[in-house]
């Protein structure tokens, strides 16, 4: 039976046990001077890729997360020490098909653009609106993941239901148009799936 999230730095976290292990080894080979995460929960994965990116002396690199709601657990633990932008705002408009508005657009975009390469991880609302919405953005070399994935329905039934994670909210077929328009191509992509993961990057 698979554990649907753990404890880390005393704030939940809905991950499953191989996110650590991923991330670890992706932000240790591409070296992200930037990462942006929509949908910061109670922050403990936030914390986590902070860690991480000390861990692996990108002590520089800047973390950047957006929450609807405010993120009343991990505010408190966030210092001038450590490296983390919170931001408590909605960048989505209502449909959650595009930007809220231009001023929302570039200001992901800038913060995208500032950074080489910029890692981005759809983790909010709606992932597959979040992963198309900013897809456009990215340069080339940029890595974007989005959570809760699986390929299709069956091989979620089959490999990941209740075997390593219990939620499915993107699948192959929302993400097609975009990954052929932008040449998104699957990175790690195997590694990445163990933690219900989707990770392409922009060839």
């Amino acid at each position: 039976m698979y554990n649907g999230s753990f404890v880390y730095k005393n704030l939940m976290m809905s991950q499953n046990k191989n996110t650590p292990i991923f991330l670890n080894k992706l932000l240790a080979e591409k070296r992200p001077t930037r990462v942006l995460e929509i949908g910061t929960f109670h922050g403990a994965l936030t914390l986590l890729l902070r860690d991480l990116l000390d861990i692996n002396n990108l002590e520089d690199s800047v973390v950047r997360t957006y929450d609807t709601a405010i993120q009343k657990y991990l505010i408190p633990k966030v210092t001038d020490e450590i490296k983390i932008e919170i931001f408590n705002k909605n960048i989505f408009n209502y449909n959650y098909n595009d930007f809220k508005d231009e001023e929302s657009k570039e200001e992901i975009a800038s913060f995208i653009s500032s950074g080489s390469p910029t890692l981005v991880l759809c983790d909010g609302g709606c992932k597959r609106c979040e992963f198309n919405t900013i897809s456009p953005l990215l340069k080339k070399g940029d890595i974007i993941m989005a959570h809760d994935y699986a390929p299709n329905k069956q091989y979620f039934d089959d490999h990941i239901h209740k075997k390593i994670w219990g939620w499915m909210e993107i699948q192959d077929r929302d993400v097609k148009d975009i990954s052929e328009r932008l040449n998104l191509q699957p990175y790690k992509q195997e590694e990445a799936q163990k933690a219900a993961w989707l990770c392409k990057i922009r060839c």
